[in-house]
Formats: structure tokens, sequence, C-alpha cells
């Protein structure tokens, strides 16, 4: 919606998202027709990332904050741990494919619950952007509120991770 907002010319390729309702969700306001899909499932060829000289890519990502809020009992979402929240690390798979293929995506933006920056999920959090940094990209976080910026959402701010090559 970002993007929309600022007047891009950008093209929805492809969204992961295993919930049919979620899904259904996002096809209706973006006027897409994306089926469900497991991220366990993807591949980095899949994403068809080619001619960067021409296209800029942008990686929108994030996975389920059960694991790392309260309700989710803060399970954490360690790399091999088995949360749901765990399914970042998946990304990371993807991400070695691509870049196997020198296909990585010149940016990158996660979102997730603010907790992710918490004492708990820090560590977790600095191995995952140590990985970035080794595959040549540059991060920064930063704890955002939506209604800061005229969105209506829960008051939870949300915690965004930018990369950039």
């Amino acid at each position: 919606m970002a993007l929309k907002r600022l007047g891009a010319d950008f093209e929805h390729y492809m969204v992961v998202e295993f919930d049919d309702f979620a899904i259904k969700s996002y096809n209706a306001v973006h006027g897409t027709d994306f089926p469900a899909t497991d991220i366990c499932t993807v591949h980095g060829e899949d994403l068809e990332v080619t001619d960067k000289e021409k296209y800029s890519y942008v990686l929108t990502y994030s996975f389920p904050c059960t694991d790392i809020s309260q309700a989710g009992q803060m399970k954490g979402f360690e790399e091999g741990s088995g949360t749901r929240s765990s399914l970042l690390w998946e990304v990371k798979r993807i991400l070695m494919e691509l870049q196997e293929t020198d296909a990585l995506p010149q940016v990158l933006l996660m979102e997730n619950v603010d907790a992710i920056t918490n004492q708990q999920n820090r560590p977790h959090l600095s191995k995952w952007i140590e990985f970035l940094n080794g595959i040549g990209y540059t991060s920064y976080d930063q704890i955002l509120n939506a209604n800061d910026y005229g969105i209506a959402q829960f008051p939870s701010p949300s915690g965004v991770l930018f990369s950039k090559s």
C-alpha cells in the first residue's frame, strides 16, 4: 500500500502466503489473483529476478509473529527451532539460492511486531542482520507506529528492518 500511496510504478510479482483467508484478503485489497503458497515450497529461481540493471527488485517479507509475542508464549524465532516464527529462516534459504545465481534483490523490507527487538529476541534478530550483512546488505531497523502514518491498526508498533545492497 505504501508504494501505491507514493505513486511508485511497480508490479506485484509474487505473494507467498499459505493462509487461504489472508491471501484472499490481499488479493481483494490489491486487485491481484495470487494462490495460497507455502514458503517451504518456494525457491530462489521462482522469483525470476533478472535484468537487475533495468529493474529494481524489492523483496518484502515477514513471518508469523505468534512465537515472538506474549500471545505465543514468547517461544522465539531461533533458526531450527521449529516455531511458526522461525519461518523467517526460509527467507535465508531463498536468499542463499538467489545469491548463487547473482540474483539477490537490491532492497529487502521486513515488518513484524515490535517484540522482535526485545531482549529475548534481539540475539536472533542480530543473527539475521549478520547474515544479511554477510551477503552484501546494509540493514537498518526501527520501530514504527502505523497510526503515525495514517493507517488504522492495533496500537502496537511494528518493527521494520530495511536492507539495501
